[in-house]
């Protein structure tokens, strides 16, 4: 049973019940943990894994890069992108990403100065 989950930029750190010290902790290391069931979502609500690997694109059609990856924030969740030009984060708000769409593989954002290139 879960006893407590702590997102962290790597990933979850997942403490279990009966799991109180190191070496418990090692005899799980590299355990597949599923999930029975998850809630349904809102709209505008995405799983990290239904996001990664989805095509970016500016609003004026130009291929920006592709979802490397969710980072969960406490502020916000952020999506890493990896172009051309290297890994960049957009924040995964309305105002900058306007448009997901998972039947076409694809997000839309608007590319406002220095949220891709760094100026």
């Amino acid at each position: 049973m879960v006893r407590a989950v702590r997102r962290t930029d790597r990933g979850s750190h997942i403490a279990f019940e009966g799991v109180d010290d190191r070496a418990s902790a090692e005899e799980i290391r590299g355990a597949i943990v599923s999930v029975a069931r998850r809630r349904e979502l809102a709209e505008g609500e995405y799983w990290p894994e239904q996001l990664a690997g989805l095509e970016v694109f500016d609003q004026a059609g130009n291929e920006v890069g592709v979802v490397e990856r969710v980072i969960n924030g406490p502020g916000q969740d952020r999506l890493l992108v990896k172009g051309s030009g290297g890994e960049f984060e957009i924040p995964f708000v309305d105002a900058l990403v306007p448009v997901v769409d998972l039947d076409k593989r694809r997000i839309e954002i608007v590319a406002i100065p220095g949220l891709i290139d760094g100026t």
